[in-house]
């Protein structure tokens, strides 16, 4: 019997954009076009923490902060690897991440409709504050 490779936790690097894109369009989430890729990948106080299997990201999730506050975002698991803990690993690295940055405070932003999330997001102590976030999209030159 062989055993599944190592599960290792890792900064995502510019390759790694077909792949997680790829989560996140299978999660319901928005890809990242190559401008918003390039941004996470060069941006002091963001960054994209993904989760690796034998050569595959199986999971991945976006970390922020303005130096005030800070969020994390776009988590997603490939469905063959979820309910193995994977997410939380993935939160609490990427709170070890926002707090080395200085951040004292951590928001989660999860569709009100996703309940795993929600779940997921309770289990690692996350509670509402009682804000309504409102969103607007920017339009680029090339939009």
């Amino acid at each position: 019997m062989t055993s599944a490779p190592p599960l290792a936790i890792r900064s995502a690097e510019p390759g790694d954009r077909e792949q997680v894109s790829g989560l996140w369009v299978a999660a319901g989430l928005a890809p990242a076009t190559a401008d918003e890729w390039n941004a996470l990948m060069i941006g002091g106080t963001t960054g994209v923490l993904v989760a690796e299997e034998g050569g595959r990201v199986v999971a991945a999730v976006v970390s922020a902060s303005d130096g005030w506050r800070a969020y994390i975002y776009h988590l997603a698991v490939a469905e063959d690897h979820r309910r193995r803990g994977i997410g939380q690993r993935l939160m609490a690295d990427a709170e070890q991440q926002l707090l080395s940055t200085g951040a004292r405070h951590v928001f989660v932003a999860i569709h009100q409709e996703n309940t795993e999330g929600l779940a997921l997001a309770g289990t690692m102590g996350y509670l509402p504050e009682g804000e309504i976030v409102l969103a607007k999209r920017l339009a680029t030159r090339a939009e």
